[in-house]
């Protein structure tokens, strides 16, 4: 692991029994976790400066020819991580696909679905691009990669993960003699009760004060997730994105916050039913929302 590389730091916070995790540090990360307003085309090339960053650290640990990327869709995308690999070490990347779905979402849990695999690159070192909330996502994807190949060690970079889901990706992986790594961005985060909010104001939330400070500034003192409740959207499905910033921003009273500058009142709540067990503890103020 390349702790410095010029441009970014990776400092170990995973202790010798639990996870191993380095948290990366980097203006990139900085512009895109502290930016609730950033969106279409600025917001995937701030998301791919990002993912290069994560691979010069990881220069010297990936085997050429020994390493592939497990994308799992549609997210995944988001991460780039074939392009980056070509920008920032001029190496292919052989990608497996697998398109996953939350089906149910409880109390500090989610149910994956797997409806579409295609894994035509097997290597004995993979490298996976996702947000980690649960880690119930990952879990199932390598479960999945499994039954078709073996692997020897994943490599898990994430704009924001969770404690949580590293001791669920952690424990799976032990069981099967895989050594797993994570890299994630400036923060292990805290998972808030609804399974979808990581806060830098999190009380479980590790990473320096100064962010804790900022986050604090920045979103009035409430715990808002530093990517929202549906990482991607931001491009991906941008109106989604609007609308799910509106929501949240009523749930905490910055309806008229900068930081949440992006949103948009939804006309149709069906488009943010994967999303509901974010909100439906408010669901009895939502009802006057959207009836007015």
């Amino acid at each position: 692991m390349i702790a410095d590389s010029g441009r970014s730091t990776a400092e170990l916070v995973g202790t010798r029994d639990g996870p191993r995790i380095y948290l990366v540090h980097n203006a990139a990360l900085e512009d895109l976790l502290f930016d609730r307003n950033l969106t279409g085309v600025e917001f995937r090339r701030a998301c791919f400066e990002c993912s290069r960053h994560f691979l010069a650290h990881l220069a010297d640990e990936l085997p050429p020819g020994d390493t592939a990327e497990l994308m799992i869709l549609s997210k995944g995308l988001i991460y780039q991580l074939g392009a980056a690999m070509a920008a920032e070490t001029g190496l292919n990347l052989p990608t497996n696909l697998i398109a996953t779905s939350r089906a149910e979402v409880s109390r500090g849990d989610v149910r994956i679905e797997v409806p579409y695999v295609c894994f035509e690159a097997p290597a004995g070192t993979l490298l996976i691009g996702d947000t980690v909330a649960s880690g119930a996502t990952i879990v199932a994807a390598l479960s999945r990669y499994l039954e078709a190949h073996s692997v020897r060690h994943v490599y898990v970079v994430s704009y924001a993960g969770t404690l949580v889901g590293a001791d669920r990706i952690t424990a799976f992986c032990s069981e099967r003699g895989i050594e797993a790594t994570f890299l994630y961005g400036l923060a292990a985060f805290g998972l808030a009760d609804n399974g979808f909010d990581l806060s830098f104001l999190h009380p479980d939330t590790v990473t320096r004060s100064d962010y804790v400070e900022r986050a604090r500034k920045v979103f009035s003192g409430s715990p808002v997730s530093a990517v929202g409740w549906d990482f991607g959207s931001q491009c991906m499905a941008p109106r989604k994105y609007r609308h799910l910033t509106w929501v949240e921003a009523q749930l905490w009273g910055l309806q008229d916050a900068d930081c949440l500058g992006a949103a948009e009142r939804p006309d149709d709540w069906s488009d943010l039913s994967h999303e509901r067990a974010a909100y439906e503890h408010a669901l009895q103020h939502l009802s006057v929302w959207t009836d007015t």
